[in-house]
């Protein structure tokens, strides 16, 4: 690994593993409740266990003097939004030149694979990730089966419907270790399966997991128990949204999240934190 990945990737792994929190999701759903103010949540999770968000270019250049301690990841591609059918084409809305000018600490893309576009997707993450080895750029990649669409962006057709309903440990496992021989740094997706099931995905990945918090669940319990269970099975960590900044006080959720991140506690002392 270069130099410049080395000490980037330090700063978002600054205490081994990582809590992110993604602020990007505006340019999938234009409006969505929580995020009126991104500049407002960034002060939030400034004084937080928070290590990192994730944003736009444009979004970043808004909130920069807010971030404090926290190191940044650029979202650099979308898609049509969610109200549109053809959630696949997702391609670049900024270079990678353009994202380490401004100081960030990482890239992030989507790829989908296994869909009508997987070629593209997946064409897309090798030029990008040449050009980040190029300039020492670490890159997160969101790697997610393109069946899982629907599920994710809570569209038609996935009410009432569980991960499980959708995916398998298996999936997971195939879209990893795609992307990680793509040129992924760390791989950002699903926790799915027993703590058993996804230590084999972890391994077979070759790059860090972080596991993404996806719809925001029935349960913040629920949640905590997937956030241990990863963990538990060699994740470096989370990528979430809405299950933070959706809260009454996220502070009190981060603190949960980063007692079972970062000290290694279990969901139900974390669950201490939340009262």
């Amino acid at each position: 690994m270069s130099l410049g990945k080395t000490l980037r990737l330090r700063r978002l792994f600054r205490r081994g593993r990582s809590i992110v929190v993604a602020i990007d999701h505006g340019s999938y759903w234009g409006y969505i409740s929580g995020l009126e103010n991104p500049r407002e949540v960034v002060e939030k999770l400034s004084k937080t266990e928070v290590d990192a968000v994730a944003a736009t270019p444009a979004t970043i250049s808004r909130v920069a003097d807010a971030l404090g301690d926290l190191a940044v990841v650029a979202r650099m591609d979308s898609s049509v939004t969610v109200h549109d059918e053809d959630m696949e084409d997702d391609q670049l809305t900024c270079t990678v030149e353009q994202v380490v000018s401004m100081g960030a600490d990482a890239a992030m893309i989507m790829c989908y694979v296994g869909g009508k576009r997987s070629s593209e997707q997946q064409r897309k993450l090798g030029m990008v990730a040449s050009e980040c080895y190029r300039y020492g750029l670490p890159l997160v990649v969101e790697a997610l089966p393109a069946k899982v669409i629907d599920y994710h962006f809570n569209r038609k057709g996935a009410a009432g419907r569980n991960l499980a309903d959708v995916i398998t440990p298996e999936d997971i496992m195939v879209v990893s270790r795609v992307c990680a021989e793509l040129g992924a740094d760390a791989i950002k997706t699903y926790y799915i399966g027993t703590v058993e099931e996804y230590r084999r995905v972890v391994e077979n990945a070759c790059v860090p997991i972080l596991v993404l918090g996806g719809p925001k669940t029935k349960t913040l319990k629920e949640f905590l128990t997937v956030v241990e269970n990863a963990m538990e099975a060699g994740a470096k960590g989370i990528v979430v949204g809405r299950n933070v900044w959706q809260q009454k006080d996220p502070g009190k959720l981060v603190r949960a999240l980063s007692a079972i991140v970062h000290e290694g506690k279990g969901a139900q002392e974390a669950e201490k934190f939340l009262d």
